[in-house]
C-alpha cells in the first residue's frame, strides 16, 4: 500500500517571509496542524533519531540516542515497510526529495495512515542523512485533497 513520488530538487524559496512570517513561525504552525514528528537517518550507521512527536505517531519510547528500529519497524504495516527501506535507499543513492505514505498500527488489526516526507542531505564528504518529517493524516472522503483510502485499508 505504501507509495512514494520522486520530486526533483526544488530551491528554498521563503515565500512566507513575504507575508512577515518567520521560519520559527512556520514551524510551530506546521506542528499545531496535525502531530508532526522530524527525523534524521544516518545512512553510514544505520542510526534513526527522531524527535518526541516521531516516536509519539509510532506509539514506541523516544531516547536521546538513536531510535529502536526493530519496535519502530514493527510499528509499520508489513506490507509497507520493504517500499520504505527502498525509498530510503533510492533517496541516498539518488540525493532525491520524496514523500510516502503509509500505514503505522494502532492495534492488534488496526492502522492509521501517515505521511512521511523527507530528502537526502549530503556532507562534505559526499556521504549524509536522510532527514524529513513524519505526520498524522486526519481520515478523509475520497474526493478531497489528502485521500485516504476507505476503512479497508486501516484494517490488517
Amino acid at each position: 500500500m505504501a507509495s512514494w513520488i520522486e520530486h526533483s530538487r526544488k530551491p528554498y524559496e521563503a515565500h512566507h517571509q513575504l507575508v512577515g512570517l518567520s521560519d520559527r513561525e512556520v514551524l510551530e504552525l506546521v506542528g499545531s496542524f496535525r502531530l508532526c514528528g522530524f527525523w534524521r537517518f544516518n545512512v553510514d550507521s544505520g542510526h534513526l533519531f527522531g524527535t518526541l512527536e516521531y516516536c509519539q505517531i509510532f506509539g514506541i519510547p523516544h531516547c536521546d540516542g538513536p531510535l529502536d528500529l526493530v519496535r519502530l519497524s514493527a510499528a509499520i504495516h508489513p506490507d509497507d515497510l520493504t517500499v520504505i527501506m527502498e525509498t530510503f535507499e533510492r533517496a541516498s543513492a539518488s540525493q532525491l526529495t520524496f514523500h510516502n505514505l503509509y500505514r503505522v498500527k494502532t492495534g492488534p488489526t488496526s492502522f492509521k495512515f501517515v505521511r512521511s516526507v523527507g530528502k537526502f542531505r549530503a556532507d562534505d564528504a559526499g556521504q549524509g542523512d536522510v532527514i524529513g518529517m513524519t505526520y498524522e493524516l486526519f481520515p478523509q472522503a475520497s474526493t478531497t485533497i489528502g485521500f485516504i483510502p476507505d476503512e479497508d485499508l486501516l484494517k490488517g
